[in-house]
């Protein structure tokens, strides 16, 4: 059962669907690069600030994959399952209580692409958004594995971002009001579901890897 939930094919759609679903937050950047390109009455200067936004979040990303990648390579797969676990449960409850509050810039909208990237990368690392490859991290058993994973989440993040980011610049940020949806208490509500899932699953998943 837990094999098939786990198919290639499972994860890569879940690993596209979490970064489309990511990419969709206006707090991961996309409302940001609408922001700067209406402040400078230019359109291209969204594409050019989606880009860094993107390659901020691909970092971020990156350091919690790969600091839950070696922990898991490195010590008892049960230890490492239930820390993980429980620290994503932990750290969801901690966001519940927080979703209100964001990551802030003090620079205001003259900022710099280099900032940018700056600026994502911090907003990733505390978003929570690599904590949701524990599932793929715990199932795998090496490190290639969770490659293809990576790259299909940050492109469906990228491509969710950008198309999200067009519609809202070409037609306004108003119109769109009635719809906005709460996304860091979803997110909060998503962390908590994954690690509570993950604690129930202890020693079903990876059995097949511990040998």
């Amino acid at each position: 059962m837990m094999e098939a939930l786990l198919s290639h094919e499972s994860q890569m759609f879940a690993a596209s669907l979490l970064g489309a679903f990511h990419g969709l937050n206006p707090a991961m950047g996309w409302l940001f690069a609408v922001f700067l390109a209406v402040h400078r009455n230019d359109r291209r200067v969204l594409f050019y600030s989606i880009f860094p936004i993107a390659l901020g979040q691909m970092l971020g990303d990156s350091v919690v994959i790969l600091l839950q990648s070696v922990a898991r390579f490195q010590f008892p797969l049960h230890t490492v399952h239930l820390a993980i676990s429980w620290f994503i449960v932990l750290y969801g409850i901690y966001r519940l209580f927080r979703y209100y509050r964001h990551f802030r810039w003090s620079g205001g909208l003259n900022v710099g692409y280099g900032q940018l990237v700056l600026w994502s990368f911090l907003a990733s690392s505390t978003h929570g958004s690599g904590l949701l490859f524990a599932p793929f991290i715990l199932h795998a058993s090496n490190y290639v594995e969770l490659v293809p994973l990576w790259v299909v989440h940050e492109l469906a993040m990228l491509a969710s971002m950008t198309i999200i980011a067009l519609v809202v610049y070409h037609f306004g940020i108003a119109k769109f009001k009635k719809f906005i949806v709460n996304f860091e208490l979803v997110w909060a509500v998503l962390l908590i579901t994954v690690g509570v899932i993950l604690l129930l699953l202890n020693g079903d998943m990876g059995h097949g890897h511990m040998h």
